[in-house]
């Protein structure tokens, strides 16, 4: 195997290694993760769990799945502000003196949550791409 992809192989490892603790110490329970929590950038773990995914080739079925599941977790991690509003707009539909002048916090919230939704579904079938079993 080519030295160069050997390492590529590692990186990928370390990088999955690193977001798989950061998803362990999360609430499964909310939508919207503050960005700031990822050991670097979404699109490098993106790649990360693709290069894994190919170079399994479907053998490993648990672990594929799983980057699987890891992958398509990453469209919770949104931008820090975002993840404030979310937060906010849950406690407040939570809380027992919930009143109309919040209505415009809570949807916004909504909103976000429904844009998380969408990009799950659609790193569902992007991940569907790397998995060749």
């Amino acid at each position: 195997m080519h030295h160069d992809y050997e390492q590529q192989l590692k990186d990928a490892e370390q990088i999955v290694n690193a977001y798989g603790k950061v998803l362990a110490q999360l609430d499964g329970i909310n939508y919207g993760h503050p960005q700031s929590l990822l050991p670097c950038d979404r699109e490098e773990i993106k790649s990360a769990i693709q290069l894994l995914l190919w170079e399994l080739e479907g053998d490993e079925q648990d672990i594929c799945n799983s980057l699987a599941q890891s992958y398509v977790y990453l469209a919770q991690f949104i931008p820090d502000d975002e993840a404030q509003i979310i937060a906010a707009g849950q406690s407040i539909l939570s809380s027992s003196n919930f009143d109309d002048a919040h209505l415009e916090e809570a949807d916004e919230a909504a909103r976000i949550i429904n844009r998380i939704k969408l990009e799950m579904e659609e790193m569902i079938l992007d991940v569907r791409k790397f998995m060749r079993a």
